[in-house]
């Protein structure tokens, strides 16, 4: 009972699902305080595309649903990683390897959703339309991975499962009395080839080199926010990687959180890259242009707008509409 007090009753069972029953167990208040934390991240994530389903415009599943052909690539990417975390958590529950379900979720949560996706697609979120079919795509692939993931903790954490499928938006064919009225979640029909699937494995290691190198000018007060900055990828004796990154430009420029990405064909990076390690390094400088009060860019096009001199080019033409 003190530790229901103290932690709640969703954190004790998570204690007893994580630990691996085929060794000894052991139980304390410092293993408690971590599991509370990776408890706390999984309730924020669910926290967050919540927050961003019931919003003023709502999310209506009967009419709001995007086709996953019509979604964005990195929407697609998140439902391929959902998809992966269904087969792992299905396989774990049959094979009765319990912390597998909960390591696999958290991660999931951590690393691909809020590390990642969900940090990316917060502009979208915010400064699109509010029912334009680009945000709508987002909150489309938020709402499969809401309902996914609440049914795959409903087992373990079943009192937030519960809190969670109370408060989000149904499909007609959900049993809305209760989370544990429902079968296991499905996986999403994604349809992508090879080509995909390895420019989104390649872009997501560029980010993870990008994040150090952008942390590295924060740390030395050269930067406050990443937006702040023009991030330069400089490739070394690659035209085929120069071209390739220059295709992707406008992506890697929404994936890094920055303001500008250039690719430079030298070496004169100031960090080095564990993708590519013979081939790209990075410089960081500061964006051109003004910050724009909306979305917190910085573009050449803020103040060109006589009617929202405060604003960038798209974020005129969005509050125009």
């Amino acid at each position: 009972q003190e530790i229901v007090d103290k932690f709640g009753a969703d954190v004790l069972r998570l204690w007893v699902v994580s630990a691996d029953y085929r060794t000894d167990m052991r139980m304390s208040q410092d293993s408690l305080k971590q599991l509370s934390e990776g408890y706390r991240k999984i309730r924020n994530t669910a926290r967050f595309i919540l927050g961003n389903l019931g919003d003023s415009t709502g999310f209506d599943v009967s009419k709001d649903i995007v086709d996953v052909k019509d979604m964005h690539e990195i929407d697609k990417w998140a439902l391929i990683k959902l998809n992966a975390l269904i087969d792992k958590c299905k396989a774990a529950y049959d094979a009765f390897d319990y912390h597998i379900v909960v390591h696999s979720i958290h991660n999931f949560c951590v690393t691909d959703m809020s590390n990642f996706y969900l940090d990316i697609v917060k502009d979208r979120l915010y400064c699109t339309g509010e029912k334009s079919l680009d945000r709508r795509a987002a909150q489309t692939a938020m709402y499969y991975i809401l309902s996914a993931v609440s049914r795959l903790i409903a087992p373990v954490l079943s009192f937030t499962a519960e809190e969670i499928w109370k408060y989000m938006p149904h499909a007609e064919t959900d049993d809305t009395r209760s989370i544990m009225m429902n079968d296991m979640p499905e996986k999403i029909n994604v349809e992508v080839d090879e080509a995909y699937t390895e420019k989104w494995t390649m872009i997501y290691q560029l980010r993870t080199d990008a994040t150090k190198a952008l942390e590295i000018k924060r740390a030395e007060k050269f930067i406050g926010a990443s937006l702040e900055a023009k991030l330069n990828i400089h490739v070394n004796n690659d035209s085929a990687m120069a071209e390739k990154l220059n295709e992707y430009a406008e992506i890697l420029k929404k994936v890094f959180i920055v303001s500008d990405v250039a690719v430079i064909t030298d070496s004169t990076g100031e960090f080095g890259s564990e993708f590519y390690t013979d081939k790209l390094t990075y410089s960081v400088e500061k964006a051109s242009g003004n910050k724009c009060e909306r979305c917190w860019m910085y573009s050449d096009s803020v103040g060109e707008n006589a009617e929202h001199p405060t604003l960038c080019h798209r974020c005129a033409e969005e509050v125009s509409k």
